[in-house]
């Protein structure tokens, strides 16, 4: 039995981090993913990659409240590298926001599978388009490479650097809106330049009924435009996102 203890151990740690990375990660973690299904993911990713990363590990504790610094330390580590991707991926709510304002769809609301509340009709629409193409471009998977990597730059018992940390959270949190407003740039010049359309209109020609054309013109223009340019945005939002599965983002 005592042979097997540095393995319980070692697991116990790895375990730590991967699960908490698989809590938040994209198409991980999702709300519509049962906590058993993420649990078991965690337990079989950790069994395929302690034989990688056991060296990496400090031996097992005397003293059990340094024990459970470190596994406290672990899931610390694994919830920083999640909650960065689960950001990103919230750059797609914000853009659905902004596109449903500027296109007169914001009072449309459904139920978001992604976070578990209603959302903007849009910002639903952009949520699962987000979670179909990181499946298909394996980004759930480079999130346990992910969490394997990052014992390089967080060896364990080395504690969090806390200025950094929320410097890297603000630097996230501005990349993520910058993305959402990048994803929704055309329908923003889209919806400048329609309102002062109609406002000349209104101006110069008083006896039109601006108010009976304008909410479909600008709903029809709107999805016309979004149908044109959500390709290049969400391709944009996809690298950014692959970018810091692979550490090379904001990390």
């Amino acid at each position: 039995m005592d042979g097997l203890i540095p393995y319980v151990w070692a697991g116990t740690l790895l375990f730590a981090r991967i699960s908490a990375v698989l809590m938040l990660a994209p198409g991980w973690g999702e709300s519509s993913v049962p906590t058993q299904f993420r649990l078991a993911a965690a337990l079989l990713a950790t069994a395929a990659l302690a034989p990688g990363v056991i060296d990496q590990l400090p031996p097992p504790q005397d003293n059990v409240g340094d024990a459970v610094v470190l596994i406290i330390g672990e899931t610390l580590v694994g919830l920083v590298l999640g909650a960065g991707a689960r950001l990103l991926m919230s750059a797609l709510q914000v853009a659905g926001q902004v596109i449903g304002m500027q296109s007169g769809l914001g009072f449309a609301q459904q139920m978001d599978p992604t976070v578990g509340q209603s959302g903007a009709l849009v910002g639903v629409l952009l949520s699962l388009m987000g979670l179909v193409m990181v499946m298909a471009a394996g980004i759930h998977r480079l999130m346990l490479q992910a969490a394997v990597d990052s014992y390089q730059v967080f060896p364990t018992g080395t504690s969090l650097p806390l200025g950094d940390v929320a410097q890297w959270g603000l630097s996230s949190v501005t990349q993520a809106f910058a993305l959402g407003l990048q994803i929704a740039a055309p329908l923003v010049v889209f919806a400048l330049i329609f309102n002062l359309a109609l406002g000349l209109v209104n101006r110069l020609i008083p006896q039109v009924q601006i108010f009976f054309i304008a909410l479909p013109s600008s709903i029809l223009m709107g999805l016309s435009i979004l149908a044109l340019g959500m390709g290049g945005g969400l391709l944009a939002w996809l690298e950014a996102l692959e970018a810091y599965a692979r550490l090379q983002g904001p990390v």
